[in-house]
């Protein structure tokens, strides 16, 4: 990963003149996808220190807990038996106002001795702190994928360790693991070490080794509600219970209506009978936008969908258990019941 300039460079002042300010020494890595952030650390870093030299010369703070005045003091630190010297503040968006702005008049007046990387998950641009960044500092971009771009950066991932994907193999991961690029990144690992000497990661070898046991069952439970068979919508209800929490199944069943919701609104669009185009499917699905034929073959057999009753019985399990009013099991029971009915 090459970690790109967000901010100023500092501009080359006429022949034979040094420029106003030395090449920055402060990086911004901003933004709420830790994996590309880390990513991009770990490139900072290996650039900057070997690993003899961090014992000494690396100190990581949290901008949570540590007072500005440490932060600033190992800053200002010298490099002990090297030329270099990092420091790392993690969560940067916690820093008070004070705080910020204090920072931003250190950092405003003259480089610090120490290179120092900022990580933030957002900061407030209206402040001075930012605008100080942005004009001193290389800003890296870690903002989270949108959902059409995770089945491009899986393929590359995939590229990266030496095998192919197929696109809906790439796009059914996605789906199943979700846009978390650390738990997409280990998949990949998984599936290829999988398929061994075999240079192509199919369907199948997704579903063999990405498929979470409990989102696959949820597919099924929604099958036989939408077929109104209670006692086999409650079976499998005790087996995603005992994969997963159930404030957790209750999200995946509001996940799985809401979806049928956004297919019967598709369908509603276009003319019965024929297949709405593509382009129109991702846009609506996104990443899964494979799992159209059976999105719609759910909205077929659940008929006539009362929306307002569907997220009213989702709200009232919501409320069962998070109250307490009705023990968890019990109340995701009775939303089965009356789905079925």
């Amino acid at each position: 990963m090459t970690v790109p300039e967000g901010g100023r460079p500092a501009a080359a002042g006429p022949a034979g003149r040094r420029p106003a300010r030395p090449a920055s020494t402060v990086y911004l890595l901003l933004g709420e996808e830790e994996w590309l952030a880390e990513q991009a650390l770990r490139e900072l870093l290996d650039g900057a220190l070997s690993p003899s030299e961090r014992d000494l010369n690396l100190d990581v703070v949290d901008a949570a807990d540590a007072p500005l005045a440490e932060i600033i003091t190992r800053c200002e630190t010298l490099p002990f038996f090297g030329n270099r010297r990092a420091v790392v503040v993690r969560r940067g968006e916690r820093l008070r106002p004070p705080d910020q702005d204090a920072l931003a008049a250190y950092l405003g007046e003259r480089p610090p001795p120490s290179m120092v990387i900022l990580l933030a998950e957002k900061l407030d641009k209206r402040r001075r702190l930012f605008a100080v960044l942005q004009r001193i500092s290389r800003i890296v971009p870690c903002r989270r994928m949108d959902p059409g771009q995770l089945p491009g950066w899986v393929r590359a991932q995939v590229e990266a360790a030496g095998k192919t994907i197929a696109p809906e193999a790439a796009e059914a991961l996605v789906a199943l693991v979700g846009g978390a690029l650390r738990e997409l990144h280990s998949e990949v690992a998984k599936l290829a070490a999988f398929v061994g000497d075999r240079g192509r990661i199919t369907v199948d070898d997704v579903r063999e080794v990405a498929s979470h046991v409990a989102e696959v069952t949820v597919f099924d439970l929604m099958d036989a509600v939408g077929e109104r068979q209670a006692e086999r919508a409650l079976r499998l209800l005790q087996v995603v219970l005992a994969a997963e929490a159930p404030v957790k199944v209750l999200f995946m069943l509001g996940d799985q209506i809401r979806m049928l919701l956004r297919t019967k609104a598709l369908l509603d669009r276009h003319p019965p009978g024929r297949r709405p185009p593509e382009g129109a499917i991702r846009n609506t699905l996104g990443t899964r936008a494979f799992l159209y034929d059976r999105y719609r073959a759910q909205v077929a057999a659940f008929g006539r969908m009362d929306v307002v009753r569907l997220l009213g019985l989702l709200a009232e399990t919501d409320t069962d258990i998070k109250t307490g009013s009705m023990p968890p099991d019990l109340a995701l029971e009775t939303l089965i019941v009356g789905l079925c009915v």
